[in-house]
């Protein structure tokens, strides 16, 4: 396995998000007068000014500035002569050329006219000029009247009357909407552009994890994950190496372990077979001791000689069964059969064999007929393995039971015996593999084996169907 290695900064998701923090903070101070100057522009070409007026238009300022003004010169010109007031209007014309300026005296006359129009009364009634103030609001042009003389004896002088076109004034916030509008406009396509930045970024690291989620969750024609296809060479791209580095090992493992199984199967294969001929001339020689004549002890000698031979024997045949069964070389033919009729007449066959160990036998089986899909021999190999284990181990308890139960809603065939437990120590006991064939066999056949044990009941054994197999594609 290669060793971890850091991931470089400039490398890692961490460096390429705090570059788009960055480069938000950098650049939103930058873009503010941005979008001023967009917004300008865009309000230029959506609201162009009035033809021929963009050279000549003065701002004179907002209307709070003109009536400050206009009501201060009033003011100002209070107890002034008639010439004094034309003199001073005067100069207000040439400060505010646009503008219309005229007053009245106290007496309802017309006077100065700045410049001289018409529609205007020479001698002013109080209804004309109620009716000259109520035209003047909010109209256009931008009208003021201002009493000449101070504001406790307003009107003694007459007023005076300021007339300037909206053109010329100054617009305040709530005129320029437009202005505000298309600002506000901009700084959204900034921050969403900001957070669509953000949300490929997230997308992105989504995808890669999604996409190595399903390299894990896919296997291949050998049941080991397959190979992702490697990102950028950062934190999520450093994984997917580590992936693809431990689904090679997880090959080469297991290409090494079939070739450990292979080599071990062929080593029992052939140890099994070395091991049979001594085994059977030993057999031979033994069988021809007995024709000797021989004392007691040598007789319980020969006896002890033949029983493990015997047994060694059976060992190398569990041997190769296992080895058969485990590399699927065991051949079985599955069919329909009644499995309590081949219950009994492997009961019978050891039936001899419980009697001279001192077991008592209790079999009870129902007369129906038990159909299951089962090699017969293959099944009578199962039952003889497991009689053999309760005479081995059991034989103590002086007791084997056989019945049919009920397991998970199923029918079972149940094995029973009153021993010690599979835990308990036992003076035969082998390197179990007589239940791993059982086990192996049971499988070929689609059954199951469950086991109960306790050192005051003993051992009960159930044997039912499985669940049918999935269909392979």
């Amino acid at each position: 396995m290669k060793p971890y290695v850091k991931t470089k900064f400039r490398n890692s998701l961490l460096s390429r998000y705090l570059i788009i923090i960055g480069f938000a903070l950098v650049l939103v101070p930058l873009l503010i007068p941005v979008s001023f100057a967009a917004s300008w522009g865009v309000n230029r070409l959506l609201f162009p000014p009035a033809p021929g007026t963009m050279e000549t238009v003065r701002d004179y300022g907002s209307g709070l500035d003109l009536e400050t003004m206009w009501h201060g010169e009033a003011q100002a010109l209070g107890g002034k002569a008639p010439q004094a007031i034309d003199e001073r209007l005067r100069q207000l014309k040439r400060e505010y050329p646009d503008a219309s300026l005229f007053w009245v005296d106290s007496a309802g006359q017309t006077r100065l006219q700045l410049p001289e129009r018409s529609g205007l009364p020479a001698k002013w009634s109080a209804e004309d000029a109620i009716a000259y103030m109520k035209r003047a609001v909010n109209g256009d042009p931008f009208t003021i009247v201002a009493f000449i003389g101070s504001k406790k004896s307003p009107g003694n002088q007459g007023f005076m009357v300021f007339e300037l076109p909206r053109a010329h004034m100054y617009k305040s916030s709530t005129e320029r909407n437009g202005d505000s509008r298309f600002y506000g406009l901009f700084m959204f396509m900034m921050f969403a552009f900001f957070i669509l930045i953000s949300y490929l970024f997230f997308r992105d690291i989504r995808t890669r994890l999604l996409r190595l989620e399903t390299g894990m969750a896919r296997t291949g024609p050998n049941g080991l994950p397959v190979r992702i296809a490697e990102g950028r060479p950062d934190e999520i791209g450093r994984l997917e190496q580590a992936f693809n580095r431990m689904v090679d090992e997880l090959g080469q493992s297991r290409q090494r372990e079939r070739e450990e199984e292979e080599l071990r199967k062929n080593l029992i294969g052939n140890l099994s077979h070395d091991l049979r001929t001594p085994l059977t001339v030993l057999g031979g020689q033994l069988y021809s001791f007995r024709k000797e004549p021989l004392s007691e002890q040598g007789r319980e000698v020969l006896a002890l000689m033949e029983v493990k031979i015997k047994d060694l024997s059976t060992l190398i045949d569990h041997l190769l069964s296992y080895n058969l069964l485990s590399s699927g070389r065991y051949a079985l033919n599955p069919e329909d059969r009644d499995v309590l009729r081949i219950v009994r007449v492997s009961a019978a066959a050891w039936y001899p064999l419980w009697e001279k160990a001192g077991i008592e036998a209790d079999i009870d089986l129902p007369d129906e007929p038990l159909i299951w899909n089962v090699d017969e021999q293959g099944f009578r190999r199962v039952l003889d393995n497991l009689f053999q284990n309760l005479v081995r181990h059991a034989g103590s308890g002086g007791y084997v039971g056989i019945s049919l139960a009920e397991r998970h809603g199923k029918p079972a065939l149940v094995i029973a015996d009153r021993g010690p437990g599979l835990g308990a120590v036992s003076p035969s006991k082998g390197a179990g593999l007589g239940l791993q064939i059982v086990d192996l066999l049971l499988r070929e056949m689609n059954l199951c084996r469950e086991t109960e044990s306790t050192p005051e009941r003993g051992t009960r054994t159930y044997i039912f169907t499985a669940a049918p197999r999935p269909l392979v594609k």
